[in-house]
């Protein structure tokens, strides 16, 4: 009984390689999916930043019809939070954040600061 360990053996060019995943919005590498698109991080940061006030004050010097990419995503910010809402980025999954300025800001009393409790006998 000889076992043929040509059909069973597995080569290095079978086994599975990291699978390369890019940015929808611009085309660079990117790990997660972020609010619902596979995205980089830097277009996370963005749509984090402008998705709620952005296409109120953001305007495009081209008419709207600027090409996004890696090179240049960070010629026209309307364009690039368009691409964003297009591709599928949705502002509900963005989570609520706490600024260091509100941590801060609240007292903290340590056990020196606490008044004394008093112990009453019976």
């Amino acid at each position: 009984m000889e076992k043929s360990s040509s059909n069973h053996s597995i080569s290095k060019k079978s086994l599975p390689t990291e699978v390369s995943i890019t940015c929808k919005i611009c085309g660079e590498f990117a790990k997660y999916s972020h609010f619902g698109v596979v995205s980089c991080n830097p277009c996370k940061m963005f749509f984090k930043r402008n998705a709620e006030h952005g296409k109120d004050t953001l305007k495009c010097r081209y008419n709207g019809h600027c090409e996004i990419n890696i090179n240049n995503r960070h010629v026209c910010s309307y364009c690039r939070l368009s691409k964003c809402f297009d591709c599928g980025m949705q502002t509900e999954l963005i989570r609520c954040s706490y600024s260091k300025k509100d941590k801060t800001n609240q007292k903290s009393t340590s056990v020196a600061d606490a008044e004394p409790v008093v112990a009453l006998k019976n």
